[in-house]
């Protein structure tokens, strides 16, 4: 074989497929579309936006919006690909005001759809222009007078240019909803812009202009439809500062089992982003107030000098890094537990029933990185026994008034626990109900391939250097990232979500002994499950609401339960 001949050659591209390739990079779906042409929009100066979508923006996508608009002579310069006003120079990348700046938007839009464009430049003496591109390909351009300002976009047959990409769109509900979250992400973020939303036919959904003061009301009609009524549409809010750094957050006690009902939001300086880390430590720290595998809905409104954040990340420009990523943490962590010790303070302060006053302490005296118990604030008076000694279950005088909300009646021992499940009752060992958990959590963590959220204050243990060392990474594989500090404490960094806080610290501590089992290779659930039943301490006993949610897993009810008949009910009582 001749060598020569059957090297491949090096060729420069054709400059349509570096537009197509370019296309496929910046637009992935519709969602990526609307968010690049709302953004533009928006560094336009726009204060109304107008938006029309069918068949999920793949037929039409057409925005209109009263910003500065473009002279005839610019217009067509928006469509090439790294033609911006908004970059200078490099040092412009790290103190960017405006949403896009890389130039890229509209050229891909150009090499992959249908597209015509109309603009009036503000000064309505200038002549705007109107142009028509299919394909990459221009097919008119003109000039055009109009008696307003700004610019509209219509935009036919999304990757008509790109056949292969329309094979990876997702379903109809899958792209309806990337669409609405990308939509709800601007109308929360930008209150002083009025924005109407189209789908199909369907009559328009209109954001009128919200002054800052009142961002809640824009935050209410996002989170809640027109015929929620005033206690399902309850919005908590709160805020924390730390030098130039803000962290405002805005969430709902309620929950949705569903997550496409679920509004999670994060912006930076305005900027809708991604980022798992924080996402989940919402949800751990919210843990106590959302039901066990549910959540309501958040927005996280983060402010940072402009140099500190660097949003060049991506082409989507979802995913951003933060100079002091510790100080974001720690004011996010602080001003959920403000907002959910606000509340406490005030429930507890309306049980104007109780004969004795309720101390704040017995509620928030935990430690940092524990959550607050806000089953209890409801009452002032929890009449569950936590007593070990004889059989210290309630009488039925002493019953809570909730007791329907929890199944959990009493404890009969240090170890074991009274249950009532539709009118039946059970007896159930501590030590096995965790050990079940514990376990079937932790191999569904594993084979799920979840992620684990980080501790606002590290956990420290003290465990000599050792055989644990060594096991450092199957550790951080379930979720627990380990850390030595010195010769003779280590640091829990992280922890899977299905933990609750207030059995953080037995769990990381039974783990750690597993490991150091001189027998012990790698974890097995099952032999970790016999473990945890033998070891498990029982001197902390279980607060109800935990055990409450630990009793939803259908695995922990089904293996653990033990139904009592009546006669040993009656013995028992």
């Amino acid at each position: 074989m001749n060598k020569e001949k059957s090297t491949p050659q090096i060729e420069i591209l054709p400059e349509h497929i570096i537009d197509q390739i370019k296309a496929g990079e910046v637009l992935e779906r519709p969602a990526s579309l609307i968010k690049e042409l709302v953004e533009n929009s928006l560094d336009a100066g726009s204060t109304e936006i107008n938006i029309h979508l069918v068949e999920n923006g793949l037929d039409l996508l057409s925005i209109e919006d009263n910003g500065h608009g473009m002279s005839f002579e610019s217009l067509p310069y928006a469509f090439l690909r790294h033609a911006t006003s908004k970059l200078k120079n490099y040092e412009d990348l790290y103190h960017l005001y405006s949403f896009g700046f890389r130039g890229e938007a509209l050229a891909s839009v150009a090499a992959s759809a249908r597209l015509t464009c109309t603009t009036q430049p503000k000064n309505l003496e200038e002549t705007g222009g109107k142009i028509i591109i299919h394909g990459g390909s221009q097919e008119l351009l003109i000039p055009y007078r109009s008696s307003s300002h700004g610019t509209s976009l219509y935009i036919k047959d999304l990757f008509y240019n790109t056949p292969a990409r329309l094979k990876f769109i997702k379903s109809k509900i899958s792209e309806k909803s990337a669409l609405k979250k990308m939509l709800y992400a601007f109308v929360l973020s930008n209150s002083q812009t009025s924005f109407s939303i189209k789908w199909d036919e369907k009559e328009r959904e209109i954001f009128k202009v919200v002054a800052p003061e009142h961002t809640q009301k824009r935050v209410e009609q996002v989170f809640y439809s027109k015929n929620s009524k005033n206690s399902e549409s309850e919005i908590w809010n709160a805020s924390e500062f730390y030098q130039d750094y803000k962290v405002e957050v805005y969430f709902t006690p309620g929950t949705h089992t569903s997550p496409q009902y679920r509004h999670h939001y994060l912006f930076a300086n305005n900027r809708f982003f991604q980022d798992k880390s924080l996402h989940l430590s919402v949800l751990r720290t919210l843990e106590p107030l959302w039901r066990l595998g549910e959540s309501g809905h958040y927005m996280v409104k983060i402010t940072v000098p402009t140099e500190e954040l660097d949003v060049n990340v991506h082409p989507n420009k979802t995913q951003i890094k933060f100079l002091k990523s510790d100080v974001i943490y720690s004011l996010l962590v602080t001003s959920l537990r403000g907002a959910l010790k606000a509340h406490a303070k005030e429930a507890s302060g309306s049980s104007a029933s109780s004969t004795e006053p309720l101390k704040q302490e017995q509620f928030f005296s935990r430690e940092e990185n524990q959550s607050f118990d806000l089953l209890n604030m409801n009452s002032a008076h929890q009449s569950f026994d936590y007593r070990p000694s004889g059989l210290g279950l309630m009488s039925s005088q002493t019953q809570p008034s909730n007791q329907s909300s929890s199944p959990v009646l009493g404890f009969i021992s240090a170890s074991i626990v009274l249950i009532t499940l539709e009118n039946k009752f059970y007896i159930a060992d501590i030590k096995k109900i965790i050990s079940e958990y514990v376990s079937t959590s932790l191999l569904d963590f594993v084979k799920n391939d979840e992620l684990s959220g980080p501790l606002l204050i590290s956990e420290p243990f003290k465990v000599p250097r050792g055989k644990i060392d060594s096991h450092f990474e199957d550790l951080k594989d379930l979720g627990f990232d380990l850390d030595r500090l010195n010769s003779e404490v280590i640091a829990l960094r992280t922890l899977p979500r299905f933990a609750p806080q207030n059995l953080s610290r037995d769990i990381t501590f039974c783990l750690i002994q597993y490991f150091e089992q001189n027998k012990v290779s790698q974890f097995d659930s099952l032999e970790f499950k016999s473990f945890l039943e033998a070891n498990w301490p029982t001197t902390n006993l279980l607060a109800p609401h935990t055990l409450t949610n630990i009793l939803e897993n259908n695995n922990v009810k089904n293996s653990v339960l033990v139904l009592l008949d009546d006669k040993n009910l009656k013995r028992l009582l």
